[in-house]
């Protein structure tokens, strides 16, 4: 079977480079980024001061920031409207950036906008918490994550300590492990498996950033690693960290970051539970 992967698009529509593909992968973050650098001013103000109560949409105004999140949204339906064109199924996760609602302290940004992204796109597969079966393969995802779900620094730690949000995040970690642990379990083919995020402590999750308040640090995602370590899937695709469009092995797993940007895309070619072909593409930055 023959798949095209996409990468992190925020917002910009994908070059295509390959042909005759029978499917496509996406781990997320379709919708684009405007607000970027208004989180990283409020979280380096968290990372000083577990206090803070600054968020970005105070920095910008909820106005501003009203109309930022409808631009996103207008982006990533654009996005998937295109990948659905392809008329093939399109696996696909919810991104950090694809507004979901998850942990949201503000009425307008609760809502889950995700459903709203996909609605309609009779291609569209989200499988974020869900097993699918495809050919001779079972898909499965972990979507949104956009680091360790359980802190694994002694910063991250004492921060959410200082927050008391820290037994929240063992439980919500522990309830996902559960949920995704489970997919696994009910998996009758070999599963490739689409974290959002890739997976914690390798060569493809590292943050080089200098603009990020974590930039050096190791930011997959735990659930990712622990799931590969425990039930070796065949293949697992991520994406979210921008610096890597690579891939690595954890035992007899190969992980794929699919890349960041328009003009990018990865092409995998299966044949029962070998690799027949794995190539990434980077065409030239626009």
């Amino acid at each position: 079977m023959k798949f095209l992967i996409i990468g992190d698009l925020h917002g910009n529509k994908p070059e295509i480079f390959f042909k005759n593909f029978d499917a496509i992968i996406a781990p997320g973050d379709f919708c684009s980024d405007a607000p970027r650098q208004y989180m990283f001013q409020a979280l380096k103000a968290e990372l000083q001061d577990a206090k803070s109560k600054v968020t970005w949409y105070d920095l910008v105004g909820k106005k501003e920031a009203k109309t930022m999140v409808k631009k996103s949204l207008a982006d990533g339906r654009r996005i998937l409207e295109f990948l659905n064109a392809f008329d093939v199924p399109v696996f696909v996760v919810p991104g950090n950036w694809d507004w979901t609602g998850s942990g949201e302290k503000w009425n307008f940004l609760r809502k889950n906008y995700w459903l709203e992204l996909i609605r309609g796109l009779k291609n569209i597969v989200d499988v974020h918490h869900k097993i699918v079966s495809v050919d001779k393969y079972m898909v499965i995802g972990h979507g949104i994550t956009s680091g360790p779900e359980y802190p694994q620094t002694k910063e991250e730690v004492e921060l959410l300590k200082k927050k008391r949000e820290l037994a929240k995040t063992r439980r919500a970690y522990e309830s996902q492990k559960g949920v995704v642990s489970a997919l696994f379990q009910q998996a009758t083919k070999p599963v490739i498996f689409m974290p959002h995020n890739v997976p914690y402590n390798t060569p493809i999750d590292q943050i080089n950033n200098p603009q990020s308040p974590r930039n050096g640090q190791h930011f997959g995602s735990l659930i990712a690693r622990e799931m590969i370590d425990y039930y070796q899937p065949l293949v697992c695709i991520g994406g979210h960290m921008h610096e890597h469009f690579t891939s690595c092995m954890l035992g007899k797993t190969i992980c794929i970051n699919a890349g960041f940007g328009s003009f990018v895309n990865v092409w995998l070619e299966l044949e029962g539970t070998v690799i027949k072909k794995l190539e990434f593409h980077k065409g030239d930055i626009k």
